[in-house]
This record gives structure tokens, C-alpha cells and sequence, in this order.
């Protein structure tokens, strides 16, 4: 993951949780697993949601985590956020406390 990844995926974290919860230096593989977990949680919100990524059936590999991740940051830094707020919400609240653990835990 490159640094340029990183700050996508904070853009992402930012995003669901407020700005300044997420520096792209504080970006790792846990981050990455637990935010994917996340945009997992919203998915069963809602099937309809473009920033939902949807998996091949198998378990994604940090690779393809990350690959979603960055291109919904992307979609997020270009100003498209369209997501159901009742379920950015609830995937919000439910994982705020793990994800800022793993933030402050540094790996």
C-alpha cells in the first residue's frame, strides 16, 4: 500500500467518523481490515449502495481491501457520497470504538 492509498483510505475513515479521526500516516493492514469490516456492516444495510464493495464470494485479501478502499476514497474526495446516511450511521456508531483503537495502536 502506498502512501497515496493511505491517504484515500483517510479520506474514507474521515468521512464515516469526522475529519481529523484519521491521518494517512496511521493507515496500516489492521485499519484497513477493520474499515473493511465496516463498508462489510453497510453492505448488509443496503444492496443498492454505490460505495458498497462487493466481493468475488471468496475472502478478500489485503490487496483487494485495499483496492476498494482507495477507490471509494477516491469517490468520496471527488465529492460522490452517495450512501444511505441511515446506514453510514449505524456502521458508524457500531465500529467507532474498534476503529479508533486500531488507529492509536499503530499496527
Amino acid at each position: 500500500m502506498n502512501s497515496s492509498d493511505q491517504e484515500y483510505i483517510a479520506v474514507l475513515i474521515n468521512y464515516f467518523w469526522g475529519e481529523g479521526t484519521a491521518t494517512s500516516s496511521a493507515i496500516n493492514g489492521n485499519v484497513v481490515n477493520t474499515v473493511y469490516e465496516v463498508l462489510l456492516e453497510a453492505q448488509a444495510c443496503s444492496s443498492s449502495m454505490d460505495l458498497v464493495p462487493r466481493p468475488s464470494g471468496s475472502v478478500a485479501g489485503i490487496g483487494y481491501a485495499v483496492s476498494q478502499l482507495v477507490n471509494i476514497g477516491k469517490r468520496i474526495a471527488s465529492g460522490d457520497t452517495r450512501l444511505y446516511i441511515t446506514c453510514k450511521n449505524v456502521a458508524a456508531a457500531r465500529y467507532k470504538t474498534k476503529v479508533i483503537l486500531v488507529l492509536r495502536s499503530g499496527g
